[in-house]
C-alpha cells in the first residue's frame, strides 16, 4: 500500500515544529509497513524535493518566484491568519493553490489512496482526481471548519469536497458536529483524533520546577490574553509559580507589554520558538499546561501534556473536551480570566491530586491517543476504502 498525503502544515525542515503531528501520522504508519508521500507547502529556505527518516519522500513544489514572496506560513496560525491580515496573501493564494494541485495530479498517481489534511488541500486532491483517479479522504483539523467556511463561496466548495471524498476524519466530536451541520451525512464523518508519540514523550523522574506553560501561537483565538490576566490573580496565591509562553505569533509584542503593564515581568516569560526536543523538557519540567483557546479542533499539545504526565487547564471548547476528561485536568469557559485563574490555583494548590491526575494523563494518553491505537485504525480505513475501489467488499 502506498498512500500521499497532501497537506499544507508539514516540517520545513527536520527539527521544525511546524505541522509536526503530520510528519508523526507517516512515520506512524510507515512503521507499519505503508509506503508513504507527502505533497506540502514550500517555504523560504525549505527544499523542495528530500526524504525524512524512515524513508519517507517529501515534495515541497515553489509556488512563487522570488522565493520570498512565499508568505503564506509567515505569520502564526498561517493561511486563516495571513488572509485576513495580507491582502498580497489573498493573491498568493490563488497561484499556491494551482500548483498544490498540479503537485497533488503529479505525484498521486502512482499511489493508491490519497489522504489531504485539511479542506485547502482536499480541493485539490478533488479538483485533480480526472487525472490522478485515486480515492481520496480527508482530515479536517479545525480552523478549516471553524474558520475558512465564514468565507464567501467557501462553504459550497467545501460541502462539494468532502461529500466526494470516500471519507472524512474529524479530530473530534465538536468538529464532527460543525462538519454535519455543512450538510454532510454523519455516518460518513469518523472520529479520530490526531495522536502522540507516547516513546518521545513521557514523564521524566526529575522533580518538576513550579512552572506553567503556554505551548502554540501567538494569535487571538489562543486566547493567550486572557492566560496572562488570570496568572494576575494566580501569583497571589501562587507566588513561586511563573508561566512560560512557548512559541510566535502576531500578538507576542501586544502581549508583552499586556504582561508588563499587569506587573508580571518576574512572572511570565516568552521564550519563543523551541525546537521539539525542547518542547518534550518542557512538558516534562512544568507542573501544568494551560490551553486557553477561544476556539480549538483538538489541540495536540494537550496530548503531549499528558503524555508527559502534565495535567491540563484549558478551555471548554471544541474538542478539548474529548481530550481532557476530570481525571486529567480542568475545563472552564472561553475567555473567563477569573474561572481560568481558579482552575490553576485549585490545581497546584492539591498535591495529592496533582499526582492522582499525572498519573491518569499518562495512562489515558497511551489509551487513547497513543500513534500506534491511532495508525491501526488509518490503515483499517485506508484498506476498506481500496477494496471499495476495486469492486472488493463493501
Amino acid at each position: 500500500m502506498k498512500v500521499c498525503i497532501v497537506t499544507t502544515s508539514f516540517p520545513r525542515w527536520k527539527g521544525d515544529g511546524l505541522g509536526a503531528f503530520i510528519l508523526e501520522a507517516a512515520r506512524a504508519i510507515r512503521a507499519r509497513g505503508v509506503q508513504v508521500r507527502v505533497v506540502a507547502m514550500h517555504d523560504i529556505g525549505a527544499m523542495t524535493m528530500e526524504v525524512f527518516s524512515p524513508d519517507i519522500e517529501i515534495l515541497r513544489p515553489r509556488y512563487m518566484l522570488p522565493e520570498n514572496l512565499e508568505i503564506l506560513q509567515k505569520a502564526g496560525g498561517r493561511i486563516p491568519v495571513m488572509w485576513r491580515k495580507s491582502i498580497l496573501a489573498r493573491f498568493i493564494l490563488a497561484p499556491f493553490f494551482f500548483i498544490h494541485t498540479l503537485a497533488t495530479m503529479r505525484y498521486a498517481r502512482d499511489c493508491d489512496i490519497i489522504h489531504a489534511n485539511w479542506t485547502l488541500s482536499a480541493a485539490s486532491t478533488w479538483f485533480g482526481r480526472i487525472y490522478h483517479r485515486r480515492p481520496y479522504l480527508v482530515t479536517v483539523q479545525g480552523s478549516d471548519i471553524f474558520q475558512a467556511t465564514r468565507l464567501p463561496l467557501v462553504t459550497g466548495l467545501t460541502r462539494i469536497v468532502l461529500n466526494d471524498a470516500s471519507h472524512v476524519f474529524a479530530l473530534s466530536s465538536a468538529l464532527k458536529q460543525a462538519t454535519v451541520s455543512l450538510g454532510l451525512p454523519s455516518e460518513k464523518i469518523e472520529i479520530l483524533p490526531n495522536g502522540v508519540d507516547t516513546k518521545k514523550f513521557f514523564p521524566s523522574d526529575k522533580v518538576r520546577q513550579q512552572l506553567i506553560i503556554y505551548v502554540g501561537w501567538l494569535i487571538e483565538r489562543k486566547g493567550v490574553k486572557h492566560l496572562i490576566e488570570a496568572m494576575a490573580q494566580v501569583k497571589e496565591t501562587l507566588s513561586e509559580y511563573r508561566l512560560v509562553l512557548i512559541g510566535q505569533g502576531p500578538q507576542r509584542s501586544e502581549l508583552c507589554s499586556m504582561a508588563r503593564s499587569l506587573g508580571l515581568d518576574d512572572h511570565v516569560e516568552f521564550v519563543g520558538q523551541q525546537t521539539p526536543e525542547q518542547v518534550i523538557e518542557w512538558m516534562r519540567n512544568a507542573k501544568l499546561l494551560v490551553l486557553p483557546s477561544l476556539e480549538e479542533g483538538l489541540g495536540v499539545v494537550l496530548l503531549e501534556a499528558l503524555a508527559s504526565g502534565t495535567p491540563c487547564v484549558a478551555s471548554n471548547v471544541g474538542g478539548i473536551s474529548d481530550v481532557i476528561s476530570p481525571d486529567v485536568g480542568s475545563l472552564v469557559e472561553p475567555g473567563d480570566s477569573t474561572a481560568l485563574a481558579e482552575a490553576i490555583v485549585k490545581l497546584l494548590s492539591d498535591q495529592d491530586q496533582w499526582l492522582a491526575m499525572s498519573k491518569q494523563a499518562r495512562a489515558r494518553a497511551e489509551t487513547y491517543f497513543s500513534w500506534d491505537v491511532i495508525s491501526k485504525r488509518l490503515i483499517e480505513r485506508y484498506q476498506i476504502i481500496m477494496n471499495r475501489a476495486s469492486g472488493c467488499g463493501k
